[in-house]
């Protein structure tokens, strides 16, 4: 037996309780007499209600764990976008370091080009006062320029006649010869008298010339006939005289 057993002895067969007796109630303690029992003795505490347990919070769920292959490729990501920021700005760098100078450039060009624009423009605006002012004069010389085509029309008419009488005379000077019986005289007379005509004819309006082309027709006859046939080319004067007459009277009406 242990010394457990020993000390607090059990039952043994014949159901005889050999535990030791119950020490009796200590009442020799006098009792207080200020000490009044005012309430019963609690022979047993109750036992607080238990809270209940709190449900336990679901746990959050541990991220999952980033692959190496999708680690890989965001590294490679960020690698390649710093790579060509820095390309870029290295690129933009060497860009505004090989233009700078040729915009430069462009720029002082254009400034000139604006300057000599500017200058052009004062010139064009010059010149257009000018223009005013010509036209100016030119309204102001209008009447004059009127006035002067008119004694223009009419020197013309006037060297048309004097050219037409020189025929005349030409033609008349040859009958005197040739009537005196001086057909070399007569030549003489009438070596000009085919520049005269072609005069006549640069003065005549287009659809007029032709009455001149029949004339010096008749005046080469003259010639030819002037030493063999005498009488033939003082007919032919005669005949040049009448047709110098129609067209005096035609252009300036009788003399």
């Amino acid at each position: 037996m242990t010394e457990l057993e020993n000390e607090f002895p059990t039952t043994e067969e014949g159901g005889e309780d050999l535990s030791p007796p119950e020490a009796a109630p200590d009442t020799s303690a006098p009792l207080a007499e200020d000490s009044e029992i005012t309430e019963p003795v609690v022979l047993a505490e109750e036992a607080p209600a238990e809270a209940p347990e709190p449900e336990p919070e679901p746990e959050a769920e541990a991220p999952k764990q980033e692959s190496k292959v999708r680690r890989f490729f965001r590294m490679t990501l960020r690698w390649t976008l710093g790579l060509l920021i820095v390309f870029g700005l290295g690129f933009l760098a060497a860009v505004y370091s090989l233009y700078q100078p040729e915009v430069q450039n462009n720029r002082e060009s254009l400034n000139q080009k604006q300057s000599e624009l500017q200058a052009a423009e004062e010139q064009v605006a010059e010149l257009e006062d000018q223009i005013l002012a010509l036209e100016g004069q030119i309204d102001d010389l209008n009447p004059l320029a009127t006035e002067n085509e008119q004694l223009l029309s009419a020197q013309d008419q006037f060297e048309l006649h004097i050219a037409i009488l020189n025929v005349r005379v030409d033609v008349s000077n040859a009958l005197l010869a040739l009537a005196g019986d001086d057909p070399a005289r007569a030549r003489v007379v009438l070596d000009k008298t085919g520049e005269a005509l072609e005069r006549v004819s640069s003065l005549l309006p287009v659809d007029q010339r032709e009455m001149v082309t029949s004339m010096e027709q008749r005046l080469e006859l003259v010639l030819d006939e002037i030493e063999d046939a005498p009488y033939a080319a003082q007919s032919d004067l005669d005949v040049l005289a009448k047709s110098l007459l129609e067209l005096e009277d035609a252009l300036f009406g009788p003399p």
